[in-house]
């Protein structure tokens, strides 16, 4: 059977890289700087994924400067603590390897910011995770 694709396109958050943690932490410290107490940071995986800011209007009610001045304290903590909370799943590095002896080109696609990934290719990135 010939091989039908030559490239192949990641997901890094979520399919690479177990980023929960980092981002839960990080939208818990958010709130606290808003007096919000949250009793189990593992409530906030609904941040996971969708636009920050959306998340804070849409689950706390806050309003949109709220909501941009909380995006704000995130970053700070994710920059310095959150973004090193983030693992790799188990199995991810064999398999990549494997795809790599096979020939194949990776890619990765992230919605990070500039500064909270690496540009260039997926071995780079992932070395980020060893």
């Amino acid at each position: 059977m010939k091989q039908q694709y030559t490239t192949l396109l990641f997901d890094l958050d979520g399919t690479l890289v177990d980023s929960g943690e980092g981002i839960m932490r990080s939208a818990e410290h958010a709130l606290n700087h808003f007096g919000i107490e949250v009793a189990d940071y593992r409530t906030l995986r609904p941040f996971v994924g969708p636009p920050l800011e959306d998340s804070f209007i849409d689950f706390y009610g806050f309003t949109p400067e709220q909501a941009a001045e909380a995006v704000e304290v995130y970053r700070e903590r994710h920059a310095a603590i959150g973004m090193y909370e983030e693992e790799l799943y188990p199995g991810v590095l064999d398999f990549l390897r494997e795809v790599k002896r096979r020939g194949y080109t990776t890619a990765i696609a992230t919605s990070k910011m500039r500064g909270y990934r690496r540009e260039g290719d997926l071995s780079r990135t992932i070395s980020l995770y060893r």
